[in-house]
């Protein structure tokens, strides 16, 4: 039986271990999944190509937690989208949505929501990009990634210019601007109000374009690319805005002008139309053929152009096509107008619908507050009441005890009288056994008195064989050396003095005695090694046993002192060191004393009987 409980407790020790070494290892797995995450996340924005090479390193299949995997796929979309590896599934980002987007908090919200938004662009579904990123621009007042909310504001004016909506397209990239010139990022500001400025041409906002030409003025690009931008919206703006003869100076000083992109060659020719210089606007539509453009922007300018040409056959099918394309995007509009308010209906009607049930809830929830407070009042009543009954009942209940009490005092009193009578009565008889037992003490004292004189006498006897002991040690042997001898000596003198003492019972004899031992044992190390010699003269195989068990001398004089009677803390007392302890455990080891022989001091003594 006992043997199975010791194998039970065995199995149970290694099961307890098993768990907390594999609960160890899980926690240290986990530590150093979460450093790759915060170390990818950390080069995210500075090394995008060395946090997407960690992220492929992890092994999905040691994510164990929904968090892990979550974090996970948020990383690697955004990893990718910043390597310029454009997703159109969702695969690669479905664990964030279904786990952020109900659990996280609103930085993870936004982010979700900007990769999701980003997802549905690349996947050519606007509607669906607009509005995931208007959801995700909700959580930017709530987040600290003020970032990715540029980068939603950007993304979504773009969704806007799609939609031919200008005023948003402009307004999106101001707020984009804003957040980059917050964070110090001028490059992408610079090009935020480019688009800006665009958006600006684009609804002929001139007050609007004057504000932001004078930011544009101010920059210092020295980016080839960025030039070009500006040049071309430049030419757009005097385009729009400028009169025929700033318009021909504008673009005489820019004749050989090469910086110009696409779009800045399309302005080009637009200029070149609006101060009648149809043949070079017509080489420019004819140098663009092969590359991609605006088709709208450039069928309006080839309109114009071949009427300047003369060429009305040419302008016509132009002029059709323009027509159709712009009837399309204006039946676009209006679709997406309706469908607005569609929406804005619905949404309304929803907060309308979400506010009464909350005013209903308010109403049932102080209608139920009123109720239960009158519920508890009710009882609060009925319980006073309860209470009121309670007391009189207890009063009344006290004044029959109190009666059942004097009733049973008056009984007690009697009975107390009967008692006394009676007590008197054995105390009478207690008396005599009390003299009887006196007798008997003064016999049993008398007898003690005979039974110490008969110890006395035996002890007498004892410090009288000691002291002739040592007489006859002193006299039988002259290569004792003289410390010895004068430690015998002493001992002689004393016991005669405590022999003259206990045979005639005089105080006067034991004087010398008491102040031979205040002399001898107020000297620590003089006494202790005068014992020493004593015991090594009278006893020289009890000095000789320890010697040969490798005892040093001060560990022999500590010996003694147990031989001569002292207790453990008696000798602590008197040697007066810390080391008393780890002295005695040293003699302990030497001697081989067994750790059930608890007290050194017995044996010691028995040793010395022994030897």
């Amino acid at each position: 039986m006992y043997s199975f409980i010791r194998l039970k407790n065995i199995r149970c020790l290694i099961l307890i271990f098993s768990s907390l070494t594999i609960y160890s290892l899980f926690l240290s797995c986990s530590s150093s999944v979460e450093q790759v995450f915060d170390k990818a996340e950390l080069l995210m924005e500075s090394h995008p190509d060395s946090s997407l090479s960690l992220l492929y390193n992890i092994d999905t299949m040691k994510l164990s937690t929904e968090l892990e995997k979550a974090r996970y796929a948020l990383l690697m979309s955004m990893a990718l989208d910043k390597n310029y590896i454009d997703m159109t599934s969702f695969k690669v980002l479905q664990p964030a949505i279904d786990y952020y987007l109900n659990n996280g908090s609103s930085t993870e919200k936004l982010r979700t929501l900007y990769y999701q938004g980003r997802i549905y662009q690349n996947k050519n579904d606007r509607e669906e990009a607009l509005s995931t990123l208007a959801k995700c621009i909700g959580f930017a007042a709530r987040s600290t990634d003020s970032l990715t909310v540029a980068r939603a504001y950007v993304a979504q004016g773009y969704l806007f210019k799609d939609f031919y909506d200008f005023q948003s397209y402009m307004n999106n990239f101001l707020k984009a601007a804003h957040i980059y010139n917050d964070l110090s990022k001028k490059t992408l500001e610079r090009d935020c109000i480019l688009k800006a400025l665009n958006g600006a041409i684009l609804l002929k906002n001139k007050v609007m374009c004057d504000s932001l030409m004078n930011i544009c003025n101010t920059f210092n690009i020295t980016d080839d690319i960025e030039l070009q931008n500006l040049d071309g919206y430049r030419l757009s703006y005097v385009a729009v805005f400028g009169s025929k003869n700033k318009l021909d100076e504008y673009i005489e000083n820019r004749r050989y002008n090469t910086r110009f992109d696409v779009n800045g060659m399309l302005n080009l020719a637009l200029a070149y139309n609006k101060v009648d210089k149809f043949d070079d606007a017509r080489k420019i539509l004819d140098s663009l053929q092969n590359n991609t453009y605006d088709t709208l922007k450039f069928m309006a300018i080839s309109v114009d152009t071949y009427e300047g040409l003369g060429k009305f056959k040419e302008a016509l099918h132009s002029y059709k096509y323009l027509s159709h394309k712009l009837d399309s995007i204006n039946s676009f509009i209006f679709e997406q107008k309706a469908k607005s308010l569609n929406e804005k209906h619905s949404l309304e009607l929803k907060a309308q619908k979400e506010a009464n049930a909350k005013s209903k809830i308010l109403w049932c929830s102080s209608l139920a507050v009123i109720v239960l407070l009158f519920l508890v009042i009710v009882l609060l009543l009925i319980n006073h009441n309860h209470k009121v009954k309670k007391d009189l009942v207890l009063q009344q209940a006290k004044l029959i005890e109190l009666d059942n009490n004097r009733l049973k005092v008056e009984k007690d009193l009697a009975y107390q009288k009967s008692k006394v009578i009676q007590v008197e009565n054995e105390n009478l008889r207690t008396e005599g056994e009390r003299l009887s037992l006196e007798n008997k003490n003064l016999q049993l004292e008398r007898d003690k008195k005979a039974l110490e004189a008969e110890n006395l006498c035996h002890r007498v006897e004892m410090l009288e064989n000691e002291s002739y002991s040592l007489k006859k040690l002193l006299d039988s042997s002259d290569e004792i050396p003289s410390e010895v001898k004068k430690a015998i000596r002493i001992r002689i003198e004393m016991l005669n003095a405590l022999l003259a003492g206990y045979i005639t019972d005089n105080d006067q004899y034991e004087k010398p005695y008491d102040l031979w031992v205040r002399e001898i044992t107020e000297n620590t190390s003089e006494f202790m090694n005068s014992n020493r010699l004593a015991f090594q003269a009278s006893h020289p195989q009890f000095i000789r046993y320890f010697e040969e068990h490798g005892l040093s001398i001060d560990e022999i004089n500590y010996v003694c002192l147990y031989a001569i009677g002292l207790r453990g803390k008696e000798v602590g007392n008197y040697i007066k060191k810390r080391s008393h302890v780890n002295t005695s455990s040293a003699i302990r080891k030497k001697l081989g004393i067994d750790k059930h022989e608890t007290n050194i001091g017995i044996y010691v003594r028995r040793l010395l009987k022994t030897l």
